[in-house]
């Protein structure tokens, strides 16, 4: 019995570690937290690590998806890369941080919410968060003095695309809250919303609204039906009043629309060509992992960009926060498709690109589901991880483990993947049958899973 009770309190600990590590990294992005909680990002990520991997250790079966299959690939193509690399001893220091991540996330992360109470508990941090970013913001509305600010509202993240992008990610999550919910916690999580709603749009970041707004749409159009007929009906008129020269981008603000920016797509357009390019050089195995962050770009006599990888000298140490002495690269090609295909060529971005395809085949399959809290919560989910595949076009985000919100969003693709499962079999908020706790065996106490 006392044996049971230590595996009990071990347990407990893990789950603690997970709620204070999460925490940190969401308070980091915060600029009135953050000079508090950011210079320790690391720590809290090595303490989700530590926390998961301690969930590993007591793992006698995991049952891999074929997502897990698809990473496993990608990770056996970007460590053969790395003997390609022209600096091999930080690619090799990146792939192990990718490894780590791996492990401790789409393994440790998968197997604790095999557990009802953990995956809720996730959730429930998931939708804390966004209540947090949002009450932190509308302090700065309520500051600014005007309902509509005269340049891009940046709230409590102190930029406008992570305002934007932390809003258009959160909204989902919201709403199947405020579904629901009611009495006061419906009016709560209401106002969340329009603060949500609010920083979206001023923020003026472009991927963001358009992620926002679809999945606003889609969620409109499956859980309020009666709205189906005005809403293909205002669509039509969107579109005919645009084609009409009625309605255009000159009625919206400036920051929104952007036109000396509009054309490249702030840049990032010239920026993939030269990726392009540079996976031209190298189609089948690519540069080697990591090797983007040392492109530079240079501008020939006809102004045309040309890019080229550029070496220095790095270590393995310098790879680790605080002990390492080089100045480590920092170049993106603000795409993370661009980026595996210069990388680790054709060979590591097949298995990555089918790594979306069956998470977007489980977003399409939740869809049709009847609308019920399970069905519900994953298909806010599966609207979460959309935006994130929106926004892997966009930026370089998935890999930049160094950035507080890119672990996160790997574990919402891991509550994403469990939400499914539970949406699919029925059994999310009732008691399981024995056939869907085949996932995972884990020694101690079986009532935490059935209970």
């Amino acid at each position: 019995m006392n044996r049971k009770l230590r595996k009990g309190r071990h347990i407990d600990a893990c789950t603690g570690m997970i709620i204070a590590s999460w925490l940190g990294l969401v308070l980091a992005g915060i600029r009135d937290t953050a000079p508090y909680f950011y210079p320790y990002r690391w720590w809290f990520t090595a303490l989700f690590a530590v926390a998961l991997l301690g969930i590993i250790a007591r793992i006698r079966f995991i049952r891999y998806t074929a997502e897990h299959r698809c990473l496993l690939a990608y990770l056996g193509v970007a460590a053969i890369s790395c003997a390609v690399s022209l600096i091999p001893e930080y690619s090799f220091a990146r792939w192990c941080t990718l490894l780590l991540m791996f492990i401790a996330v789409f393994i440790g992360a998968w197997s604790f919410v095999q557990w009802r109470q953990h995956f809720r508990l996730l959730v429930n941090l998931a939708v804390a968060s966004a209540c947090i970013g949002a009450i932190f913001s509308s302090w700065y509305i309520l500051e600014a003095g005007q309902l509509i600010p005269q340049t891009r509202f940046t709230g409590a993240f102190g930029k406008a695309t992570g305002a934007g992008s932390f809003a258009a990610a959160s909204i989902p999550l919201i709403l199947w809250r405020l579904r629901y919910s009611s009495g006061w916690t419906k009016v709560f999580f209401g106002s969340v919303f329009g603060i949500l709603l609010y920083m979206l749009f001023f923020s003026g970041g472009r991927a963001a609204i358009v992620g926002g707004l679809f999945a606003l749409a889609i969620w409109t159009w499956k859980h309020a039906q009666g709205l189906r007929p005005a809403m293909a009906g205002g669509t039509f008129l969107l579109v005919f009043l645009t084609t009409a020269g009625v309605l255009t981008l000159d009625m919206l603000p400036e920051y929104i629309i952007r036109r000396e920016t509009l054309p490249t797509f702030s840049g990032r357009i010239p920026l993939w060509k030269v990726g392009i390019s540079l996976f031209l050089e190298s189609p089948v195995i690519g540069h080697g992992y990591g090797m983007t962050r040392y492109v530079r770009t240079y501008s020939d006599y006809e102004h045309h960009l040309e890019g080229k990888i550029v070496p220095v000298p790095v270590g393995f140490v310098d790879l680790i926060p605080g002990l390492g002495s080089a100045r480590l690269g920092r170049s993106t090609l603000h795409s993370d498709h661009v980026e595996r295909l210069v990388e680790t060529g054709l060979l590591g971005y097949v298995p990555f690109a089918l790594l979306w395809y069956f998470i977007l085949r489980r977003i399409a399959a939740v869809f049709w589901l009847p609308a019920t809290p399970d069905s519900s919560l994953a298909m806010a989910l599966g609207l979460n991880v959309s935006y994130v595949f929106l926004d892997s076009f966009m930026h370089g985000a998935l890999f930049a483990l160094n950035a507080p919100g890119v672990l996160l969003a790997w574990v919402a693709i891991v509550m994403f993947m469990r939400a499914s499962e539970f949406a699919v079999v029925g059994c999310g908020y009732r008691p399981c049958t024995s056939s869907t706790l085949s996932t995972a065996s884990i020694r101690g106490p079986v009532a935490l899973a059935t209970r």
